[in-house]
């Protein structure tokens, strides 16, 4: 009968633990959404004058378009109108398009499963990066790896993709021929490697160490929680982020995921 009762209070014992370890966990990964939550909102405030470019491109262009058409129907000219009135409406669904990508990054996240394709998560990347990227970040990816999946969530991938990509501009905002490159290749069967490469002045030795550890940043006014949150992210999604080593000239971080 003590025997009975001791393996009984050990079981409940144990069945605590158990109870509390389950809440740490829960707490902890709480705890990383609301600063993967921050991370993004704070990537939110640097891409603001970018989408704003992007925004009030078709806008412009939408007043232009509707105020010829008033004179266009005024001479009759009915064909014409009916064209200048489906090119807004091609630009008004533009506009909707980047808002929409806006409020999907913004969004609080749940954990998800499932498939993106590459490229919609560089279409979308590119568009919240806006006019900053363009003339500099060179996407090279042929058709059929736009339509290649990994297993994952296109909104995490996105972020971790961002995070990159702006680091990478920010890299090569002195340089005469500033150039950002995204690459993808096939890691075996069943892997995606997708790579941002920048011809700035590097990463510094002396970070190669604690580059991924939160608040180690060699930016002036940098937090350094960015890189930590993306490797967080993408090693939540199976895979990994790693800083290309030894490279002649500029950086170069890889992640690898699963293929879908």
């Amino acid at each position: 009968m003590r025997r009975t009762a001791e393996l009984r209070d050990a079981n409940a014992r144990l069945i605590v633990e158990s109870q509390e370890r389950e809440e740490a966990d829960r707490r902890y990964r709480s705890a990383r959404e609301e600063l993967a939550q921050a991370n993004r909102l704070g990537s939110l405030g640097q891409i603001t004058a970018g989408v704003a470019h992007e925004i009030n491109q078709p806008l412009a262009t939408i007043r232009m378009f509707a105020e010829s058409g008033t004179t266009l129907i005024d001479r009759n000219a009915l064909d014409a109108a009916r064209q200048n009135l489906q090119s807004i409406v091609g630009l008004t669904e533009r506009i909707g398009t980047i808002t929409g990508e806006l409020r999907a990054f913004a969004r609080r996240r749940v954990r998800v499963s499932g498939r993106t394709s590459l490229g919609s998560v560089i279409d979308g990347t590119l568009l919240l990066i806006g006019e900053r990227a363009r003339g500099i970040v060179d996407a090279r990816l042929t058709d059929e790896q736009r339509g290649w999946h990994v297993a994952a969530d296109r909104i995490r991938v996105e972020q971790v993709l961002v995070n990159l990509v702006q680091n990478a501009l920010d890299a090569v905002a002195a340089q005469a021929d500033p150039t950002v490159v995204i690459a993808v290749e096939a890691a075996g069967s069943d892997r995606i490697r997708l790579s941002v490469a920048d011809n700035g002045p590097g990463i510094d030795p002396a970070l190669d160490d604690s580059l991924f550890t939160p608040f180690a940043t060699a930016k002036a006014d940098g937090l350094g929680l960015g890189l930590a949150i993306a490797r967080d992210i993408v090693r939540e999604l199976g895979g990994d982020l790693i800083l290309v080593p030894d490279r002649a000239r500029g950086a170069e971080f890889t992640l690898s995921l699963g293929r879908a």
